[in-house]
């Protein structure tokens, strides 16, 4: 069964999409992609490289709401009006690696908030593979910078999880 469509959304990176042709290629097909999550009513998990602003903007001009921004890495303007439009965003262990990401978890409220690993990648150290287990390093880190304990975050990250990905919280009720 489906829980959710993804990992879908716009990479501007600009050896991978140069051209205005290219970018917008890939506009056409987060939009379709989109339009199969709001039929199958299903939340989205969405990438952005390179195009974080872009990628929100066209998320509420689509009308998409269950989104999770996976490894957000864009400008904290743009992560605020996600936050504003109900999304939520989840940071990986590699982001103990990463100064910038320390305003966005700062500001972006825990309930916006979920862990993820996206192993086998984006591991705390990027010499060695990813683990699953890593994701206890996000939730210590996160803590650390919101000056919570890690409990805390779990919990309430995995509140949210269940609340994006309804159809695991019944699942887990079964």
């Amino acid at each position: 069964k489906l829980v959710a469509i993804g990992e879908i959304g716009l990479d501007f990176t600009p050896w991978l999409a140069s051209t205005s042709q290219e970018r917008e290629e890939q506009k056409r097909v987060f939009q379709m992609q989109l339009e199969a999550a709001k039929r199958l009513n299903l939340p989205v998990n969405v990438h952005s490289r390179s195009a974080g602003r872009q990628t929100i903007s066209f998320l509420k001009e689509q009308g998409v709401q269950n989104v999770l921004l996976h490894n957000f890495a864009g400008r904290l303007s743009a992560a605020l009006e996600g936050v504003q439009a109900g999304y939520l965003f989840s940071f990986p262990p590699a982001v103990t690696r990463n100064d910038q990401r320390v305003k966005l978890i700062q500001r972006i409220p825990l309930e916006n908030i979920c862990l993820e690993t996206d192993s086998p990648s984006l591991g705390p150290n990027p010499q060695e593979r990813n683990v699953p287990e890593n994701i206890k390093v996000s939730c210590h880190y996160i803590a650390g910078v919101k000056g919570l304990t890690p409990e805390t975050v779990c919990e309430v990250t995995a509140k949210n999880a269940l609340r994006l990905f309804p159809r695991v919280s019944q699942k887990l009720k079964e």
